[in-house]
């Protein structure tokens, strides 16, 4: 559950599944920000079969790599790189 004020911590919060919402409240807001955090780790790293994510690209095809520090949990890049058939550039 958000504050309404975006500047006032919060210690509450809320999952969402297909079949339920799952309310929850901390003690405190750091408390909260620790749950949502080892929670966010757990949902990443079930959705990406452990600790890695494995991509084979050519290493002739990269064009750049970018340390992206998307989740604080987690070492991660941004990688550019073309495809050899439409020359298209994806970012993975």
């Amino acid at each position: 559950m958000e504050s309404k004020d975006p500047k006032t911590p919060t210690t509450s919060f809320q999952i969402e599944t297909n079949d339920r919402t799952f309310n929850f409240r901390a003690d405190s807001s750091s408390s909260a920000a620790e749950w949502v955090k080892a929670l966010q780790k757990v949902i990443f790293r079930s959705h990406n079969d452990g600790d890695s994510k494995k991509t084979a690209i050519p290493l002739e095809n990269v064009l750049d790599v970018e340390e992206s520090p998307v989740l604080e949990f987690a070492h991660t890049f941004k990688l550019r790189a073309f495809h050899d058939e439409t020359f298209a550039i994806d970012e993975v």
